[in-house]
């Protein structure tokens, strides 16, 4: 069982905003962290006193703030034991915490992800067309398809870096090759550089073998900090996002890219680059080379999800020869391999001359142009600016009111991620932003926009509610 200090707790929590009674804020605050996992199912919870004291209010606030978890669902007390966070049984081992785009009366904005594209029916027809040859085959490819690995390093190779097939391993998604990525690269108690603004799924799976994350500061550029950061101590790997960066949608400069290579190489960090929005550039903007032109020792991440579908469960990574043999002997302890027909799949998709992809970047530069209008139209308080790529814009508000206008969000039928998501070493910085992918039709997102606008109104007229409804965030 997981201890949580009062005075964690109290970091987590931020600031208090004082709008509303303290619980309310409190309480919603808590609840939205223990739906989307960052206070874990089984952790026990600092003792009421201890959490007034942190908190800086009342013995009945923090009082008060237990029973509304207990009422909700999410905790359970026992006398001397105190409180225990405790999904509910049959909630936390199905699906029924998690909001989808199958239950009828929710818009869920947690992920930025499309539905399948027009095109990518004729990828899965034309891959069946292979699949007899393929199940000639034990169907084990801990490194990957031969064909897709020649494909992707011949890809590499296209844009000026020479690479190898035997330099590729196909994992399962983005997501497989970032945690296989942690566990060959950490160890528990190692440091790994973190973005200040980040992808929280990416940056978490540094810290789940006991690993801790060293953040850089909250600024204009998630990039802004970075020799004070590795002076602080040593560190294994830098994990971060340089293409559409998630969730701000900015690119890392090439002067940027020099200055990290060279502060990284002298500071023996390894760089870990998510490229998994790379492709998804929506304006053509030219894109400096990816990182690995600038350091050699740079493990790169690509991934189908974004650029064609989340249900195409392919990832990849592009590794210095060195790394290649321990990245697969940590894989050996997880799985021995990824969906052989959907590698096939991909395949096809990358052959298909470019236009499954151009369709998905038209698709979302519609949907990012109808979202920006509507916002303009419906909530002009709430700014943002118009990203080049990537599949989210990233909000900012007038107010320190994320968290409470997420929970209120919830009531209208909209699920949102709190901004202090993506802020891992300073959560309350995020109370002024809101990630707001544009990944739905038109027509949902101005319905998106309506709810968010009533939800904004309650919020802003201080008769916001609890939020009560339980979700597990996917974040994608």
């Amino acid at each position: 069982m997981v201890n949580l200090s009062a005075h964690r707790l109290a970091d987590l929590v931020g600031p208090l905003d004082d709008q509303g009674p303290a619980y309310r804020e409190i309480t919603n605050r808590l609840r939205l962290m223990i739906v989307d996992g960052r206070v874990v199912d089984g952790t026990r919870l600092p003792s009421e006193r201890d959490l007034a004291e942190a908190l800086g209010v009342s013995r009945t606030t923090s009082t008060r703030v237990y029973a509304e978890l207990r009422e909700a669902g999410l905790t359970r007390s026992r006398r001397g034991s105190g409180s225990v966070v405790a999904l509910p049984r049959s909630a936390s081992s199905t699906s029924s915490l998690m909001t989808t785009p199958d239950d009828p009366d929710t818009i869920a904005m947690t992920y930025s992800a499309w539905s399948g594209p027009p095109g990518i029916a004729r990828a899965f027809e034309a891959a069946a067309a292979g699949l007899p040859g393929l199940l000639a085959t034990t169907g084990y490819l801990p490194d990957g398809l031969p064909r897709l690995r020649r494909l992707l390093a011949d890809r590499y190779t296209d844009e000026g870096l020479p690479t190898d097939p035997d330099q590729i391993i196909v994992t399962n998604g983005a997501m497989g090759a970032i945690s296989l990525v942690a566990r060959a690269l950490t160890r528990p108690g190692s440091r790994t550089l973190v973005e200040g603004t980040t992808y929280p799924h990416g940056a978490d799976a540094f810290a789940v073998g006991g690993g801790r994350l060293s953040a850089l500061p909250v600024s204009a550029r998630p990039w802004d900090g970075l020799d004070e950061a590795l002076a602080s101590g040593r560190h294994d790997a830098a994990y971060f996002v340089p293409e559409f960066h998630n969730p701000t949608g900015v690119v890392m400069t090439d002067e940027e890219r020099g200055r990290w290579s060279h502060a990284l190489t002298r500071h023996d960090v390894v760089p870990v680059v998510d490229e998994s929005l790379r492709d998804v550039n929506l304006d053509g903007i030219a894109i400096p080379p990816a990182f690995a032109h600038y350091d050699s020792r740079a493990v790169l991440i690509g991934s189908s999800s974004k650029s064609y579908w989340g249900g195409l469960r392919v990832g990849w990574i592009r590794a210095p020869r060195r790394s290649v043999v321990p990245l697969l002997q940590a894989r050996m302890a997880d799985d021995l391999g990824t969906s052989a027909f959907d590698q096939l799949v991909l395949c096809e998709l990358l052959e298909d001359g470019g236009q499954t992809l151009a369709a998905s970047r038209s698709r979302s530069r519609v949907a990012r142009d109808h979202l920006l209008e509507q916002l303009a139209v419906q909530i002009p308080q709430i700014s943002t600016s118009c990203p080049s790529g990537g599949l989210n814009l990233w909000l900012t508000l007038p107010e320190r009111v994320s968290t409470p206008l997420v929970a209120d969000s919830s009531d209208h039928g909209l699920i949102l991620t709190a901004g202090s998501r993506f802020f891992p070493g300073a959560p309350s910085a995020g109370e002024r932003h809101l990630r707001l992918p544009y990944t739905h039709s038109p027509e949902v997102l101005s319905e998106a926009v309506r709810r968010l606008s009533r939800a904004w109104d309650c919020v802003s007229s201080g008769m916001a509610t609890s939020g009560s409804r339980p979700a597990i965030d996917l974040i994608a």
